[in-house]
């Protein structure tokens, strides 16, 4: 289902041309019909001679009331430029064709009106302002179709060339991501909560789960309408009333988002494409803020120049947009950017979750084109390394791509060994991906932190295996992937749960070790009733237990290893003897003291040698 949206200036006949085509008065407001002046969005609709059905959004032309226009002309597919013949081009015709050339419709055609009230001189002279006009302008070439909606002149022919401007337009595709900008939002006695806007990207059936955003407030269809009929399913491009369960129409209101849950996220920055208008008054200055506008939504929004200190009328250049709150927008929706009074700026979205750049950074501009002009296979790809590692099922949200287009796109990259999967399960929604280049810098990096670890702490067996997990900071299922990798490539060694360099020689320095053979010669001495010393280094002691040479025990005990391996011995025959030991019992048969034996059970404990039953201890089986 295809929208014809009207543009121009203001009392250039638009409401009346609606009704003209489609019988039906698209001034909603009394307000507006006192003033005979249309305010806000105005919604119509009419069969065309092939029997299509179109829907026709009416926008305000008046210089006050823009931004309503703004919120209609997003999502049509035909542009209606309505043109009074006995007034010509107006400032408000240069304004919206100028919007209309922002948003790139480039399927329009040109409604002359009010011709009843002009000779066929004066409207040879109009026509050709008006293709002067059209120069240069997404609009340029389009037809021009002279009308009068107080005598019907014209009208049937209008409304033919409309059907065969919409025959020539492919089907709106089924990206299976239904979103819906929202323009308007009331309460209806008996049924609640009513939204309306322009379908996009996918279908809306009855009893779907639907999200609100930016807010999250998560509701349910309750009934579809468009044109008035009763819906089981809305199609894609469809204008649509959706009846709401769950949400209070105070809670929505224009400019959000009707979207299925889970992929929308809102965003406070986007990365876009800028392009100002030829005719602007000056150049649109680096950090300037701006009102922007996207979908049904107006925010306001800090200009970040990402090449230049400035953008000149008719030029383009990449920017990032920080906005002062959320909006809910997609990868590749077109915007306008508006001072307080013109129409300054406009382009499209190619990432709605950026980072901050860096500005005039060469491959930054190089990944922004990518995104904003590849194939499936670039978007993905691009878009996974500014996140890696990636989910897959957060990588095809941030994509925006279609569920079936990033699924052929991600085996694609795979077979081509460009993405690397981190699960030996294979793609699965949690498993982790990561670009055949960032997998070069994941093991580079890794290597780097046990490198740095090592040499700040050279007496350590490595860097323990949790501690680069947490550094580089995958799940556990893909951690294991990586730490094959590691050791595969040679990069790594893994000694018990510590990374370590493969090349990498302990050597203790004089100093040391004679205070190695002094602390060994006293352990040995004393047996198993070793004495605690706080000021012992650390590192020493790990450096000793790594080669076996003594056992660290809680509170500061350590054993020679022999001796503890004959304890361990000692109280294996004890429990096999008696089944069962006290902590009395262990420390008589070890001849030590209390403290000693406890901080032993316990460790034998941990490593499941022994298990505690009440007071006593008895051996693990197996």
């Amino acid at each position: 289902m295809y929208v014809v949206g009207t543009a121009g200036h203001v009392d250039h006949g638009k409401s009346a041309l609606v009704q003209a085509l489609s019988g039906i008065d698209p001034d909603r407001w009394a307000e507006e019909k006192a003033r005979g002046l249309t305010i806000d969005l105005g919604f119509a609709w009419c069969e065309l001679p092939s029997g299509r059905a179109v829907s026709i959004v009416d926008v305000p032309g008046h210089e006050r009331f823009i931004k309503n226009m703004l919120a209609g002309v997003g999502g049509i597919n035909l542009a209606l430029l309505v043109i009074a013949a006995d007034e010509g081009v107006m400032p408000q015709t240069r304004e919206h064709l100028d919007i209309l050339d922002l948003l790139d419709i480039d399927l329009g055609l040109v409604a002359l009106t009010k011709t009843d009230l002009v000779d066929e001189e004066w409207l040879a002279l109009v026509e050709e302002e008006i293709i002067e006009l059209l120069a240069d302008t997404a609009l340029s070439g389009s037809q021009i179709a002279p009308v009068s909606a107080l005598t019907g002149d014209g009208v049937d022919d209008l409304r033919s060339k409309i059907d065969a401007m919409l025959a020539d337009l492919p089907p709106i595709p089924n990206q299976g991501r239904p979103r819906m900008p929202i323009d308007r939002s009331f309460t209806i006695s008996g049924f609640g909560t009513v939204v309306t806007g322009t379908l996009l990207d996918g279908e809306l059936s009855v009893g779907d789960a639907v999200v609100v955003e930016p807010g999250r407030r998560e509701c349910r269809v309750r009934g579809l309408q468009s044109h008035e009929e009763s819906l089981e399913t809305a199609p894609p491009g469809a204008r649509t009333a959706v009846n709401l369960s769950g949400v209070s129409a105070g809670e929505v209101e224009r400019g959000m988002v009707l979207s299925t849950p889970g992929w929308l996220e809102p965003t406070v920055a986007v990365d876009v494409r800028l392009r100002a208008v030829a005719r602007a008054a000056k150049a649109l200055p680096h950090n300037s803020t701006r009102t922007l506008h996207v979908g049904a939504d107006e925010v306001q929004a800090r200009v970040r120049l990402l090449e230049g200190d400035a953008l000149a009328p008719g030029s383009s250049t990449w920017a990032q947009l920080r906005l002062e709150r959320p909006i809910a927008a997609a990868r590749g929706d077109h915007f306008v950017l508006r001072s307080a009074d013109s129409t300054v700026a406009g382009g499209r979205i190619v990432d709605t979750r950026p980072r901050r750049h860096h500005r005039n950074d060469a491959s930054t501009l190089e990944a922004l084109q990518r995104l904003l002009d590849g194939s499936p296979d670039d978007t993905l790809l691009t878009v996974l390394q500014r996140m890696e590692p990636a989910r897959w099922d957060e990588l095809v949200a941030r994509s925006e791509l279609s569920p079936e287009e990033a699924l052929a796109a991600i085996e694609r990259q795979i077979d081509d060994d460009a993405v690397v999967v981190l699960d030996e399960g294979g793609l699965s929604d949690s498993a982790v991906l990561i670009s055949d280049h960032g997998m070069g810098a994941l093991l580079a990096r890794a290597e780097g932190a046990v490198t740095d670890y090592v040499n700040s702490f050279p007496l350590r067996a490595g860097l323990p295996r949790e501690d680069l997990r947490t550094r580089v900071k995958l799940p556990q299922r893909a951690f294991s992937f990586l730490q094959q990798a590691l050791v595969d490539s040679g990069r790594l060694i893994l000694n018990d749960a510590s990374f370590d360099l493969p090349s990498r020689q302990v050597a203790l320095s004089d100093a040391q070790q004679s205070q190695v053979d002094a602390l060994l010669l006293r352990l040995e001495q004393q047996g198993t009733r070793p004495e605690t010393d706080p000021n012992l280094d650390g590192d020493l002691l790990e450096y000793l237990e790594a080669r076996h040479l003594i056992m660290r025990l809680k509170g500061g005990v350590n054993l020679d290893r022999t001796v503890y391996d004959k304890m361990v011995a000692e109280t294996r025959a004890l429990l096999e003897a008696q089944e069962r030991a006290t902590l009395a019992d262990v420390r008589d048969r070890l001849k030590t003291s209390r403290k000693i034996a406890q901080a032993f059970l316990e460790h034998l404990d941990t490593n499941r040698i022994t298990r505690r039953v009440g007071d006593a201890r008895v051996l693990r089986k197996g």
